[in-house]
Order: structure tokens, then C-alpha cells, then sequence
């Protein structure tokens, strides 16, 4: 028989009864909600048993006023037989500093730079993950951007963090300038400056 979308969450559910706390069909897309305790052991059946070989994406959703406030979202993909997956697995308590969800690195290799980007900007631990640390924001930065309770305009942050603006290291060829969004501050050259507005637990520069 034809291992597809749908043939996988009837499998599921037969094989792991205690993991599936929803399935949904939408417009011919299938998700599977999982309790995260089973995440493991699901994902390593669905590679080694189904041939989910590629995993596409991870990502993460903040339901602010929702407990638990976050879904983790994972996209799997079967080359062999063309059947895409969504599974999701809902974690963290309302006063939940940084809510964790097992690492799926050892199962498909390239959660590793998925799983760091989600953690970075929603502040989502993945334990026993081999290297979790910020891959796109400041190593010092703090807080997590997109989280909802995240200030729409951002912090205003001490030297050399320029509100909003990337100084060129070299000069690109059109003159002195920086790139800067339309609601930065003027850059600060001289750096004498530092605003008290600065990111919460963010040391000042000397």
C-alpha cells in the first residue's frame, strides 16, 4: 500500500495511541498534535518505518493568551513517496521563562540550525541539542523578538547596538553611510550616549 498523508496519521494513531492528542485535515494538509514526551520516538518511526527523510522546516508559534502559550511546528517531508506532514507539539506555562521540547538532531541533521533559530527568536529550549546558542541575534542579547509580548518597536539599545542601523565595515563604494530603518535614532559616532531605555539585562559598553 501507498504510504501517504493520510495513510500516516491512521498508522500513527494505530502505533502510538498515547502520543496523538489531535489530528487535523485542512484543505488535504495533515497535522498531527503530539503529546512532546512521544516527539522522539514518533519522529525516529516516521524516518526509519515511513521515509520521512527531509525535514523542511522548524518553527514555532506564540499563542499568547493560550496555555500552553506555544506550538512548535515541524514540516517532514517523504521523497520516496511524496507525502508531506505537519506535526506540532504544544508547550509552556503562562509565567514559563524558557519552555523545552526534546532535540530532533539526531534523527534529520538539519534541525540543528532550525531548532537554534527557533530558540533564538522564541526562547524555546531543545534539550539535548549539541550546540544551542543565538544564530542570528547579538550572542548578549536577552529577550526574544517573536515572542508577542515583544515591543513592536524594539528596545532602544546602548552603543554599538544603533537603533535599528548596520554600520558597513568597509566602505561600499557610495559614500559614508549605514543602513537604518525609517524610526532609528541619529548614529551616535562619537558613541558618548547611552540611552536608560537600553534591552532589559543588557550590560552598557565602556
Amino acid at each position: 500500500m501507498a504510504i501517504t498523508a493520510v495513510s500516516t496519521v491512521t498508522t500513527i494513531r494505530e502505533k502510538f495511541p498515547q502520543a496523538v492528542v489531535e489530528t487535523d485535515d485542512f484543505r488535504g494538509e495533515q497535522t498531527i498534535v503530539l503529546n512532546p514526551a512521544s516527539l522522539v520516538a514518533l519522529c525516529t518511526y516516521l524516518l526509519k518505518n515511513l521515509r520521512y527523510t527531509y525535514l523542511s522546516s522548524v518553527t514555532a508559534v506564540d499563542w499568547l493568551e493560550r496555555v500552553p502559550r506555544y506550538d512548535v511546528v515541524y514540516h517532514l517531508l517523504s521523497i520516496p513517496n511524496q507525502s508531506e506532514l505537519r506535526l506540532k507539539v504544544r508547550i509552556g506555562q503562562r509565567n514559563e521563562d524558557h519552555p523545552f521540547v526534546p532535540t530532533v538532531t539526531g534523527i534529520w541533521p538539519t534541525a540543528n540550525w532550525f531548532e537554534r533559530e527557533v530558540y533564538d527568536l522564541f526562547g524555546i529550549l531543545f534539550t539535548g541539542h549539541p550546540d544551542l546558542r543565538r544564530i542570528l541575534m547579538p550572542m548578549d542579547w536577552t529577550t526574544h523578538p517573536l515572542r508577542k509580548d515583544y515591543p513592536l518597536s524594539g528596545f532602544d539599545l546602548p552603543e554599538p547596538h544603533w537603533g535599528g542601523q548596520v554600520p558597513y565595515d568597509v566602505d561600499p563604494g557610495v559614500g559614508s553611510q549605514t543602513l537604518r530603518t525609517p524610526f532609528s535614532r541619529e548614529l551616535n559616532e562619537s558613541r558618548s550616549k547611552i540611552s536608560q531605555n537600553q534591552e532589559p539585562g543588557t550590560e552598557k559598553r565602556k
